[in-house]
């Protein structure tokens, strides 16, 4: 396993897929879980910050760190340090702006700057157990596949309309394309997303549509996020993830256990709890795969070499 096998990006070819708060969402809790995590914001927008409550704190510079470690080849360095219990990040803001005009100037030179974020993470990614990248909308493309090149996994979450399918269309071609500079990169798997709790008709719909773009309905998480906008909103408002407004608003357990034990969270009434289970089954259903394919990739390299 080498250092950059832990790398995740979550990524989407439409906005409002919910890409922000899954990656704030399993990162939180993977970290409290015991996985030592480093959190990159690629997004100039930064609404990682207000989903866990840093974006008035001291450090969070915008991206100026990010962007200055990426221009200049040197080692990315974790900014905010135990954000939250083995959760370091790296911010990002309007400086990513400067980002993307380096990118399409190299571009228009000649030049391919692709792997320039994933050479600067090269340097600490042996320090974490887990590595998860946030990226802009599909629109800033030059970002996008910055994470593309830095990433072994992709984890695309998506809505079922017509739109977001297209939107996971365009992404697939990305990957497609960043194997060129990145041959490793796969899929993880693509996690629906704003779902009504009972909507298994158009579940069933979803993973026929990911199955065409994709090549398998394996690909398609068996975890689903729920629809409950104001329980997200709520815990955005107040610097919070899902699990930690449900463990002060319904004083449930922490949720961080049940994904350490492996099992799924007590069942309490309300939309923040529901969300919270969400989360939990989603981030154990990721890392699950994850194990399942190192072990996977550990067996053939026993069986070549035996």
């Amino acid at each position: 396993m080498n250092e950059m096998s832990r790398v995740i990006t979550f990524a989407t070819g439409k906005g409002g897929t919910g890409k922000t708060s899954c990656a704030a969402n399993v990162a939180g809790l993977a970290a409290q879980a015991g996985w030592r995590t480093l959190l990159i914001d690629l997004d100039s927008q930064a609404n990682l910050g207000h989903d866990l409550g840093f974006s008035e704190a001291e450090g969070a510079d915008g991206g100026a760190s990010l962007v200055k470690a990426v221009f200049t080849g040197s080692t990315l360095e974790p900014v905010l340090k135990q954000v939250r219990h083995n959760l370091d990040v790296i911010p990002g803001g309007s400086k990513l702006d400067e980002l993307e005009d380096i990118l399409h100037g190299k571009q228009r030179r000649g030049e391919d700057g692709r792997l320039m974020l994933r050479d600067s993470l090269a340097g600490i990614a042996d320090q974490y157990d887990l590595i998860v990248i946030d990226t802009p909308p599909a629109r800033r493309s030059a970002l996008v596949l910055l994470a593309l090149a830095a990433a072994k996994w992709i984890v695309i979450p998506t809505k079922s309309d017509r739109s977001s399918i297209e939107g996971l269309r365009v992404l697939a071609e990305q990957v497609v394309g960043i194997r060129e500079v990145n041959p490793d990169v796969d899929v993880l798997g693509a996690v629906l997303f704003g779902m009504g709790a009972a909507a298994t008709a158009r579940r069933r719909f979803a993973a026929d549509d990911v199955k065409n773009v994709l090549g398998s309905e394996d690909l398609l998480f068996n975890s689903i996020i729920r629809h409950a906008e104001a329980a997200a909103d709520d815990a955005r408002e107040k610097g919070r993830l899902i699990h930690e407004l449900a463990e002060v608003v319904h004083n449930a357990e922490p949720y961080w256990k049940a994904l350490k034990e492996g099992r799924r969270p007590e069942r309490i009434a309300g939309s923040a709890p529901a969300l919270a289970e969400d989360y939990v089954l989603l981030a154990d259903e990721l890392l699950r795969r994850i194990g399942q394919a190192e072990e996977a990739e550990a067996g053939a390299t026993q069986a070549v070499t035996a």
